[in-house]
């Protein structure tokens, strides 16, 4: 059972998931479960995989499971097995020991996921990695997205950005930067990110732009919900127009969601 949980721990670390590994340290007295039992517990306290023995101890472990991946630590955690006499699996179990739990947490590092690789996407770069972003960069335009020009991004993609976003895998964690070199790419590759999962989805362009685009989509299905949820005009409202600036204000609006603060927002 073990390793269908090593296994369900990888899947999630490719796939960018929060998880928690829980793990039998120490066992005392009679225990369901043996020293290295193990299971994978999600955010919202669901079991990914495997188990510590069931019963209250795991639910009770499993809960604070998901409390360690919202505050990012990991912990050692003693639980005592008590029996209740009412339940008659309970006492076929033979149980009334303690068990010594380690939490692992394994949390993702937040996304940051850029649509072109123009001048304010480097800049936009540049900063995000200051702040410990896992940075993904999409474009069709391979003299750009290079290696020279951006050294320590994660995922460099080349190829159709639309294709290439649509394909592309996201979370709660994802922040979606749109900034593409022409009009109708950005129009294109917010149709395709408009439903994914994010905490965070922006597009650079004018107020003229943005009114055209969305009208676009609303003519496709898209419902002004979705829309008044995309910050466009993107970023709090500093001044500035070099893409440092530009991409300082980006980043400052991303930031400003990820920690539901109010803020100038230029959309607004």
């Amino acid at each position: 059972m073990n390793n269908l949980v090593i296994q369900r721990l990888s899947q999630a670390l490719e796939q960018r998931e929060d998880v928690a590994l829980v793990m039998i340290t120490k066992t005392k007295g009679s225990c369901p479960r043996g020293v290295g039992s193990m299971m994978l517990v999600d955010g919202d306290g669901h079991l990914l995989g495997g188990t510590i023995g069931g019963g209250v101890s795991e639910s009770k472990a499993a809960i604070e499971a998901a409390k360690c991946l919202q505050q990012g630590v990991s912990k050692t955690i003693r639980y005592e097995l008590k029996i209740n006499s009412s339940d008659p699996q309970q006492l076929a179990m033979v149980c009334g020991g303690e068990i010594e739990v380690f939490i692992r947490v394994f949390k993702q590092a937040n996304h940051l996921l850029i649509a072109g690789a123009g001048h304010i996407a480097r800049a936009l770069y540049q900063l995000a990695k200051v702040l410990g972003y896992f940075i993904t960069i999409i474009d069709d335009r391979p003299e750009l997205l290079t290696r020279e020009r951006f050294p320590d991004a994660d995922e460099l993609i080349s190829g159709d950005i639309v294709t290439e976003l649509k394909r592309y895998s996201t979370n709660e964690q994802t922040s979606m930067v749109i900034c593409t070199y022409k009009h109708t790419l950005d129009e294109a590759a917010l149709a395709a990110t408009i439903s994914k999962p994010s905490r965070y989805l922006g597009m650079v362009g004018s107020r003229k732009k943005v009114a055209l685009c969305f009208q676009h989509l609303e003519a496709q299905g898209v419902t002004l919900e979705a829309l008044s949820k995309i910050h466009t005009p993107i970023g709090l409202n500093l001044g500035g127009e070099t893409p440092e600036e530009i991409a300082l204000a980006i980043l400052a609006e991303i930031q400003a969601v990820k920690y539901a603060r109010n803020a100038d927002f230029l959309r607004t």
